[in-house]
């Protein structure tokens, strides 16, 4: 922070056991730290600055979240990390009161210290980076998947090296085309094409200026597909010395293949994995397969298979597995080859959910939250999993975490909230959900099952019947079998429910 002569200081709050230093952005109680999210110790730090005052929902979004949209489960999700790293809940709330229509205030007694530093480099001047969707410029559209696993290996290449902000898959999907991504946060943006000549693949990249989209630096690379993991390396560290050149370098620990035509399979696997249709899945299923062939010590393919062998399962599409035996096993395979893989421990999690194993999955998600504190999707995955074990409050509060992380979700988010709101027996929230999947994705046939158990919940039966003909239509060896391999909930009375409703709609 700078105070109105520019000289830097930092800030130390100290209420009750609780110590928050602004420059060590640590908070410690009793002398201990506390495990907080990053996202979260920012609220609490604009609560504490705005302690005089109620915030707003509006204020929160432009501090925390930078003006992007975001949702109020999101702010509500943050509003109840913070409590819940203060030990604050909904009977004890001792500092974070919630002022019905107005917005949030910090309440506890608050000492202030603020001694002047020299040096500090606040974090809100962290360059915040979007990469766009690399656009590409071949002719064969064949070529589309190399194009896309550039986009998020940049991504996560980015994040690894530096200490720089990087917007999430979701949202390069959301903010690509977007002319203000400014308002948004975002200071740079990494915009690239990809072009295939003979044997040559170009890839031309720029750093443009957020705020006024001017290049600020460009650069040419060329080279084969054998040499694109290398490639892709240089690229990283040259994109992050242009964007914030002050900062060392954090190589980290990256675990892929050494193996070019690995590496190829997998990305052809990830393209199609993201399209989410029975034929898409096999064929993924098909490069990721092909993947560990090539290279047996491949654990992130080991990890993607076990997930398209759960789907395929789930679904009952051709060439489906009779159990999950063989998923489950190539999902340890992945732990046993990379145990720092938060990937593979959340496809295990995925995996035992669907077998009905409430303390192993539990475990299993536990160990991947570890390994990655800051994946979205690995929260998401985590409180979807807990709706199917039949435990929504439980899912509500992990899936709250998920949306804080990354306000740009994709359908199968919004999914996910509306199935812990129909077990919680919420249903026009629940219908509302659901309704709001299908205006993305028309044959999302999880959000049509669970939407026609809610509309026969909510009295309206005939509603409910044309889902179902609906469902048929586009699945048409779909029934109550089918039901019960994709949602199921080990406790009687939640399966019986659904299937009552579902029944009697005509499934």
């Amino acid at each position: 922070m700078t105070d109105a002569t520019g000289q830097h200081f930092h800030v130390t709050w100290v209420f009750g056991p609780f110590r928050l230093d602004s420059a060590a952005q640590e908070l410690t109680r009793d002398g201990l730290p506390v495990p907080i999210e990053p996202q979260t110790l920012r609220l609490l730090e604009f609560l504490l600055k705005n302690r005089d005052r109620v915030v707003s929902r509006d204020e929160l979004v432009e501090a925390i979240w930078n003006g992007k949209v975001v949702t109020d489960w999101a702010i509500s999700g943050a509003i109840k990390s913070v409590r819940g790293a203060l030990g604050d809940d909904a009977q004890r709330k001792l500092y974070v009161h919630t002022v019905r229509s107005r917005g949030f205030r910090f309440v506890g007694h608050v000492a202030e210290h603020k001694p002047p530093v020299s040096g500090i480099r606040p974090e809100t001047d962290l360059p915040c980076v979007l990469v766009r969707e690399i656009r590409l410029l071949s002719t064969s559209a064949q070529d589309a998947y190399l194009a896309d696993g550039m986009t998020e290996d940049l991504i996560t290449d980015l994040a690894r090296l530096t200490s720089m902000r990087v917007l999430s898959r979701n949202a390069s999907r959301a903010l690509s085309d977007n002319p203000e991504v400014s308002r948004h946060g975002v200071t740079h943006v990494v915009d690239g094409s990809l072009r295939r000549q003979g044997q040559v693949l170009r890839f031309n990249v720029a750093v443009l200026a957020a705020q006024d989209d001017h290049s600020m630096w460009a650069e040419r690379f060329d080279f084969s597909p054998t040499s694109l993991l290398a490639a892709q390396d240089q690229i990283s560290l040259r994109l992050a010395g242009v964007i914030d050149p002050d900062r060392p370098r954090d190589r980290g620990r990256r675990i892929r293949t050494a193996s070019p035509a690995a590496h190829e399979s997998y990305l052809k696997g990830r393209f199609a994995y993201y399209r989410y249709d029975p034929a898409s899945f096999a064929e993924a299923f098909e490069h990721f397969s092909n993947a560990t062939d090539l290279d047996p010590g491949f654990a992130e393919a080991y990890a993607h298979q076990a997930y398209c062998r759960t789907a395929m399962f789930v679904f009952g599409w051709p060439g489906a597995d009779e159990t999950l035996d063989t998923a489950e096993a190539i999902a340890r395979r992945a732990i046993q080859l990379d145990d720092t893989s938060a990937l593979a421990y959340a496809r295990l999690g995925w995996v035992l959910g669907y077998r009905g194993q409430p303390q192993e999955t539990v475990a299993a998600f536990d160990s991947a939250v570890m390994r990655d504190r800051d994946n979205a999707e690995v929260h998401f995955a985590y409180g979807e999993t807990m709706n199917r074990l039949a435990q929504p409050e439980r899912a509500l509060e992990i899936l709250d975490l998920a949306f804080s992380k990354d306000s740009f979700h994709p359908p199968s988010w919004e999914f996910a909230r509306g199935h812990a709101h129909i077990l919680l027996g919420d249903v026009d929230q629940a219908i509302a959900h659901f309704e709001a999947v299908l205006e993305r994705v028309e044959r999302f046939i999880p959000a049509r099952v669970q939407l026609a158990r809610a509309l026969v919940e909510a009295g309206r039966p005939e509603a409910g019947s044309r889902m179902v003909a609906t469902i048929k239509r586009f699945a048409p060896k779909y029934d109550l079998d089918a039901v019960q391999r994709m949602f199921p909930y080990p406790i009687a009375a939640e399966n019986d429910r659904i299937l009552d409703a579902l029944a009697s709609a005509g499934l």
